[in-house]
């Protein structure tokens, strides 16, 4: 009788072992992984808003989802990314929206040189009015849908590695990072410097190499990605704005449940509300921040700014132009006024 009733309690036991490794095979199985590369430092404002996104992505979705963050261009630099996770060789990313301009009409417009005054107008154009939600239907006819909205890094000024820059004509000659972009390449050329395109993630080495004499960037990223190291001097020409963007592949959207897109949605959303909270406070905090690291700031008023200005305007209706999207800019500078 001891015998019979040993052997079956050991039954039972193994009965609920199996059942632990079942419970817990169907709980893996539930659980969607996604990948989310980008090629900012850890820490800075990207890594920050990726975070973010994870974090609520996964409390929304009660671990149902997990985001698996790959930050420095681990999964491939800013163009690589752009353009594989409209492919489906990457699954998420977040990247600058210029890195369509050439992909999607009107991509680019939310860059353009002295179109742009201050967080609020980016905000405005982008998230609160129709031209966002335009610019986002047209990159999900390539593949790609935008999450979340739009965020604002920060103005973009002028750094340089060991020269004092403190007026328009001293641009003249100096070689210039530029992404591999025509806006900038061109915009650069406006100015009378040398555009070499250089990826973000090769900025730092450029910089610090001498194969480039500067570079432009907001604070906040000049910081994040650690250019004080390598740089001394910036003229703060706020001369450009822009906006980034987490994308991921349409058709791996279209193919989650609908509860785990909602929440995508939802997660990214806040997110991304909480990374332009972030920026706008963090701009002026940044430049306070570099100046006791030895970087020297550069005010750049009255006529000198109106020399960059009066150089770069121009670009703006140049792209226009060549973009077909004449009337897009036209219905931006209208709200702005």
């Amino acid at each position: 009788m001891n015998k019979l009733l040993k052997f079956f309690l050991t039954l039972f036991l193994l009965f609920l072992l199996v059942m632990s490794s079942i419970s817990t095979s169907i709980y893996a199985q539930e659980q969607t992984v996604l990948k989310l590369g980008h090629h900012h430092n850890v820490g800075g404002l990207v890594d920050l808003l990726a975070h973010k996104f994870k974090e609520l992505a996964e409390e929304k979705s009660e671990n149902k989802l997990r985001i698996d963050i790959f930050p420095g261009a681990q999964l491939g630099q800013e163009r690589e990314a752009s353009e594989g996770v409209l492919m489906g060789t990457l699954q998420m990313t977040i990247v600058s929206s210029t890195n369509y301009d050439t992909t999607v009409s009107g991509f680019g417009v939310d860059m353009l040189p002295f179109v742009y005054d201050s967080f609020e107008d980016q905000n405005m154009i982008f998230n609160d009015s129709p031209i966002g939600q335009e610019l986002e239907a047209k990159l999900l006819e390539k593949g790609g849908r935008i999450v979340g909205g739009w965020l604002t890094p920060g103005s973009r000024s002028m750094i340089f590695t060991n020269k004092e820059i403190r007026t328009f004509d001293q641009m003249k000659g100096l070689k210039m990072r530029s992404p591999e972009s025509e806006l900038f390449v061109n915009m650069f050329r406006a100015l009378g410097s040398q555009p070499t395109a250089i990826t973000w993630g090769e900025a730092y080495t450029a910089l610090q190499t001498g194969v480039v004499d500067g570079m432009e960037s907001p604070p906040g990223m000049i910081k994040d990605m650690r250019f004080y190291e390598v740089s001394k001097y910036c003229l703060l020409t706020n001369h450009m704005w822009g906006t980034m963007n987490i994308i991921i592949n349409e058709n791996l959207f279209q193919k989650l449940p609908k509860d785990l897109q909602e929440v995508i949605i939802e997660a990214s959303k806040e997110a991304m509300d909480y990374a332009n909270r972030y920026a706008m406070e963090d701009q002026n905090r940044a430049i306070e921040w570099l100046k006791e690291r030895g970087m020297v700031f550069i005010e750049c008023e009255g006529v000198e700014r109106e020399k960059f200005k009066a150089a770069l305007e121009p670009i703006a209706k140049q792209w226009a132009e060549k973009r077909g999207a004449v009337e897009l800019l036209q219905r931006i500078q209208e709200l702005l006024k």
